[in-house]
C-alpha cells in the first residue's frame, strides 16, 4: 500500500484567485508598517464596549488608560492607493546604505552634531565627586543631630547647616563635571 496523495481542493482554481486574500493581507501589513515608520499613527484607547481585548493594548500611560498606536481606518481602495504611492516612492529613490550613511554624516558635520562622547574619568574628578557626596551626607547628618538636640533655634541652625552642605556638595560635583569636560577637550 502506498501513501495516498492529498490534493488541495483549491488546486483547480487560478493562482491569483487563491493568493488574492494572502496578497491583500501582506499589502495591508506593508502599508501599516510604512505608516508606522513615517509616524502616521494615532492613539486608540482601550474600551471594552467596543469589543477590544486587553492583550492588544500593551502600552499604558502612567495611571491612565491603555492605548495602542494604529493608523487611521482605511478602505481597500485607500490601501491599494497608498501601496502604489509607496512603491512609486521606493522606485524613484533607490539608494545604497553606504550613500545614505555618508549623506547623513555630512549633514551631521554641517549641523555640528556628532555622536555622544564619553567623558574620561580622572582621579581628581572622582575625588571631588566623592568629597561632594560625603559633604552632602555629613551635612545632612549634622543638621539632623542639631535638629534633634531640641535647643533654642535648633531648626534654624539645622536649616543653615543643611543648606551650606548642599551648596558645598553641589559646587564640588559641578567642579568634577567641569574637570571631566576640560580633560575631554584636550
Amino acid at each position: 500500500m502506498g501513501k495516498k496523495i492529498i490534493q488541495n481542493p483549491n488546486a483547480g482554481l487560478p493562482p491569483l484567485v487563491v493568493l488574492e486574500s494572502y496578497l491583500n493581507a501582506k499589502k495591508k501589513e506593508f502599508v501599516v508598517s510604512k505608516l508606522r515608520a513615517f509616524g502616521l499613527v494615532r492613539q486608540e484607547f482601550f474600551d471594552r464596549k467596543l469589543g477590544h481585548k486587553k492583550k492588544d493594548f500593551k502600552l499604558k500611560k502612567f495611571l491612565g488608560k491603555r492605548y495602542r498606536l494604529v493608523p487611521a481606518p482605511m478602505t481597500e481602495a485607500e490601501f491599494e492607493q497608498i501601496f502604489t504611492l509607496i512603491q512609486n516612492l521606493l522606485a524613484l529613490t533607490p539608494k545604497s546604505n553606504a550613500n545614505v550613511s555618508e549623506n547623513n554624516q555630512a549633514l551631521d558635520d554641517k549641523r555640528g552634531l556628532s555622536k555622544k562622547q564619553t567623558l574620561p574619568f580622572s582621579l581628581l574628578s572622582s575625588f571631588l565627586l566623592l568629597v561632594g557626596l560625603a559633604g552632602l551626607g555629613g551635612g545632612g547628618y549634622a543638621s539632623y543631630l542639631v535638629f534633634t538636640n531640641n535647643g533654642l533655634l535648633a531648626l534654624e541652625f539645622a536649616a543653615i547647616i543643611a543648606a551650606s552642605s548642599l551648596f558645598f556638595s553641589l559646587i564640588l560635583i559641578v567642579l568634577a563635571r567641569i574637570l571631566r569636560i576640560v580633560t575631554a577637550l584636550r
